[in-house]
């Protein structure tokens, strides 16, 4: 009986360890470490739903997490970030600007899909965003913009 129930608490424990995401985990484990949880933005499953069946530019999946007020610099922000993306994220731009703002985008090849993870750091607020995407459609998208707006794109 004993083995019974053990057996039942770990599969259900790896059950909920698969659905939850990268994303999901990263977004815990970033408020577990900043002692702040994400805000919640009204109508963003909406907005989700419709990437997930618009596919625009080839985009299918979309996350977001908006921080306010961590109380922490960008530079331990950007730390945190490294610390829980785990390896199969490769650091693409790193951008820090004189007034303490920070941007940092990652990388994630899928076969022919990629996902990109954003994340903004300025004055203790932080913005995580990732989005899973189609390179060829993406490259595409850009291009018909490029054709039907001229070389420039006010």
């Amino acid at each position: 009986m004993q083995r019974l129930l053990i057996s039942l608490f770990l599969f259900g424990f790896s059950v909920n360890a698969l659905q939850a995401g990268d994303f999901d985990w990263m977004i815990r484990q970033f408020s577990r470490e900043s002692g702040v949880q994400p805000v919640h933005i009204p109508m963003f499953g909406l907005a989700r739903l419709f990437v997930g069946m618009a596919r625009p530019a080839g985009t299918s999946d979309l996350h977001l997490a908006v921080f306010e007020d961590t109380g922490l610099k960008a530079e331990r922000l950007t730390a945190l970030m490294d610390s829980t993306v785990g390896a199969s994220w490769k650091p693409m731009i790193r951008v820090r600007s004189r007034d303490g703002e920070s941007t940092n985008i990652y990388f994630q090849g899928l076969g022919k899909n990629v996902r990109v993870l954003l994340g903004n750091f300025e004055h203790g607020e932080a913005t995580l965003i990732e989005v899973r995407l189609k390179p060829e459609r993406l490259i595409k998208f850009v291009d018909e913009q490029r054709r039907e707006h001229g070389r420039r794109w006010d």
